[in-house]
């Protein structure tokens, strides 16, 4: 009776590795949006496009200009708000590209002050679109509650530009 149970436990144990196996080499597969032959482009919709670059996003009368340069699924770059009688702020961005959506730590001077926020950007139509979401600080940093639950606008996308 004992080698039985030994048998079934070994069996559901050998099954259960495997497809966990499967399952994160499934994963793993799905979280790759780099094109195979170009180590900083992402495919949507079978479209292979180009992150490396800038963008810039004009609400009004405020303007947020990036940078990104983006390596494998290791995004770096350089973000700025400008803001209408509003203290501006300027800082770096670094973060991974997952599936279409890049996820970044923001670090950044306001008022001499250096904070860090927790940032996305979903990949649309050849337009970087922010994602906004409840927040919280944790550790010093602002960061989302639930990436799940994130909200991306269409309305105000960055929009690539001609580097200056």
């Amino acid at each position: 009776m004992y080698r039985f149970l030994l048998v079934i436990l070994i069996f559901y144990a050998c099954n259960g590795s495997a497809s966990n196996t499967v399952a994160s080499k499934d994963t793993m597969q799905s979280s790759q949006t780099i094109h195979t032959n170009v180590t900083d482009t992402v495919v949507t919709h079978a479209k292979p496009i180009v992150l490396n670059g800038c963008y810039q996003m004009i609400l009004k009368k405020d303007t947020a200009t990036m940078h990104l340069t983006v390596k494998d699924s290791t995004v770096t770059g350089e973000l700025q708000y400008d803001f209408y009688q509003k203290d501006d702020n300027s800082g770096t961005l670094k973060g991974v590209l997952r599936n279409d959506i890049i996820y970044a730590d923001y670090t950044f001077e306001s008022e001499g002050k250096v904070s860090v926020r927790e940032l996305a950007f979903k990949v649309r139509d050849r337009k970087l679109v922010q994602g906004f979401g409840n927040i919280k600080e944790r550790n010093g940093k602002i960061t989302f509650q639930n990436l799940q639950q994130l909200q991306f606008q269409s309305e105000n996308p960055f929009v690539k530009i001609a580097c200056p």
